[in-house]
């Protein structure tokens, strides 16, 4: 029996799609889950928003009590659905691979086995999707950016590119980022601080447990979580490749 199947998976909940996926991915069974959904500040933001929605009109004038009131559950409801399916976002760990992506209604993750990612360029990282796309030449606008705007909190890996590893899967074909015809910067959003750190150490644990090479180091060189400024420093620590890189990231101009 596998260490997965003796221990509790850690961190979210484990939804039903959450199971199924993991068992249909073939990646073992289910270590940790990061969800990224609303943190403390940002659930302050959404009420705000949703109570100035509502009562706006009725405080300058243009309508009454009553129909701000009535209003009120609409964008409720509107507010709910548009964040549940933001916050649909995880990074699942498995014995033996990962699953990426969205969890919400018609949406499935991007299995992504432990020899498709390079251990040794996980990293816990500060910054808002702006500076991390601004790191990149095609500014961050890529299938590996699995952000969400209200978190600055997020770890990166370089990776095999979505499509590659969606046809992989699909067609049950090893995978391997040394013959990869295409890589990308994979950046996963974490509720906060300590969600964070955890995903890090679930991902060292279960990549050396996969006997993945270079994982002997990951918390070492992912953690602390460190702000990212567009340079050149930055860039290096995320270990982006110079081919990937925007022209302010770039050691050679």
């Amino acid at each position: 029996m596998s260490a997965g199947q003796l221990a509790r998976p850690t961190g979210d909940r484990v939804t039903a799609k959450v199971r199924q996926v993991a068992a249909e991915s073939g990646l073992g069974e289910i270590r940790h889950v990061s969800a990224a959904t609303l943190n403390g500040p940002a659930w302050t933001v959404l009420v705000l928003v949703v109570l100035v929605f509502s009562f706006g009109p009725a405080l300058v004038g243009n309508a009454s009590i009553a129909t701000a009131a009535a209003l009120l559950p609409v964008f409720a409801l509107l507010a709910a659905l548009l964040v549940w399916f933001l916050g649909s976002e995880k990074v699942v760990v498995l014995d033996r691979g990962l699953l990426v992506g969205s969890f919400a209604p018609s949406r499935r993750p991007v299995p992504l086995p432990f020899p498709a990612v390079d251990p040794r360029t996980v990293r816990a990282v500060v910054a808002n999707q702006r500076t991390l796309g601004l790191l990149l030449a095609d500014r961050g606008v890529n299938a590996g950016s699995r952000t969400v705007p209200w978190s600055r909190r997020a770890v990166t890996f370089v990776g095999v590119a979505p499509a590659l590893a969606r046809r992989a899967a699909a067609r049950r074909e090893p995978l391997d980022l040394a013959t990869a015809t295409g890589v990308e910067l994979w950046v996963c959003s974490t509720r906060d601080p300590h969600g964070q750190e955890s995903l890090v150490r679930a991902l060292g644990t279960a990549m050396r447990s996969a006997g993945a090479p270079g994982a002997e180091d990951v918390e070492a060189l992912a953690l602390p979580a460190l702000p990212v400024e567009v340079s050149p420093d930055s860039a290096d620590r995320l270990a982006i490749p110079e081919r990937f890189r925007a022209p302010r990231a770039r050691r050679t101009r």
